[in-house]
């Protein structure tokens, strides 16, 4: 580009989630063509004067969005688009799967005025557009207050949208074939059952592979480096971990030589049990908890990987016992 450093960037009106997403795109995507531009201030100019040309602002450091008929001006494209499609196209982001809801989400507000489809009221109040409008009307003389509140949650879902579709499938894959991840299937009253054990420490490893992206696990067990582990289920399989909870409270009493009933009952208590209080059995998210993902204040199983695995297997088939 001809400018050596973009310092502003122009919109023509009040900060709308189309225009926000392209200026995300343009500050995540466009310091090598736009140097400077993740640092860009912003300006709300409704109309350009004569002599402000796309080619002169540009020499000047300055991004036009949405005004000026040029690049990225939507308005008078054939066919129907958004500025956010085209920045995207324009930094070769149109195919990255990581931003195919993003897009979608810009062409719905954009378009049908419909960014939050729901006809709730709270959820109308509360969905981006929604909490964009009372931004708005608060700062209305202020769009950089608005646009700077608004980024970094979009921000925030595109990590985990990159996460999803990167970096967590080559992490799966990684493990795997080191043996860090162990998949298997077992039989709960007649239902085949998905699992999976892994050694990761990102905690949305576990939303992944209970997606349709990553596997779509009914069973999930994470242990973190700390060595703490916990066990999460898709709750619309009601499975049921009851069996579970009393192999792992027995084996988890053995490795830390305390004595425990034998009683399948009362070893399948919700909550948790004195005698091993590391492990807490929620029935509210159907998962078997050595601390949850922020385990302050607990210790970590003392059950190595290598038996967590045939434990997960025998508990969940209900070999052993079978709750009533």
């Amino acid at each position: 580009m001809s400018s050596s450093v973009y310092k502003k960037i122009i919109i023509p009106t009040r900060p709308q989630v189309d225009t926000i997403c392209a200026i995300f795109l343009l500050k995540h995507f466009g310091e090598k063509k736009f140097p400077g531009i993740s640092k860009a201030s912003y300006v709300v100019q409704s109309k350009l004067s004569d002599d402000q040309t796309e080619d002169r602002l540009d020499k000047e450091g300055t991004i036009l969005i949405d005004i000026g008929r040029g690049r990225f001006d939507h308005h008078d494209k054939k066919p129907q688009t958004t500025v956010t499609n085209l920045i995207a196209e324009y930094l070769g982001q149109k195919d990255n799967p990581a931003l195919s809801r993003l897009m979608k989400f810009a062409e719905r507000d954009d378009f049908y005025g419909k960014g939050i489809i729901s006809t709730d009221q709270i959820d109308r109040s509360f969905g981006l557009p929604g909490l964009l409008s009372s931004l708005n009307k608060k700062y209305k003389d202020n769009p950089t207050v608005v646009i700077e509140t608004i980024l970094p949650l979009i921000d925030a879902y595109y990590t985990e949208e990159e996460k999803r579709f990167f970096s967590m499938p080559q992490e799966l894959e990684e493990k795997v074939e080191n043996g860090k991840a162990m998949k298997f299937d077992v039989i709960q009253r007649g239902k085949k059952l998905k699992c999976i054990f892994i050694e990761t420490d990102d905690p949305s490893m576990a939303g992944f592979l209970r997606s349709s992206l990553g596997g779509s696990f009914d069973a999930v067990a994470l242990r973190l480096s700390s060595g703490h582990t916990n066990i999460l289920t898709i709750q619309k399989k009601n499975l049921d971990l009851r069996a579970l909870a009393v192999l792992i409270r027995l084996q988890e009493a053995e490795a830390s030589g305390v004595e425990l009933s034998d009683d399948p009952e009362e070893l399948s208590k919700t909550g948790t049990i004195s005698q091993v209080s590391e492990w807490y059995y929620d029935p509210t998210t159907n998962s078997l908890l050595n601390g949850g993902p922020n385990p302050q204040g607990v210790k970590p199983t003392r059950i190595p990987s290598f038996e967590m695995r045939k434990i997960l297997e025998l508990g969940l088939s209900e070999e052993l016992w079978r709750p009533a």
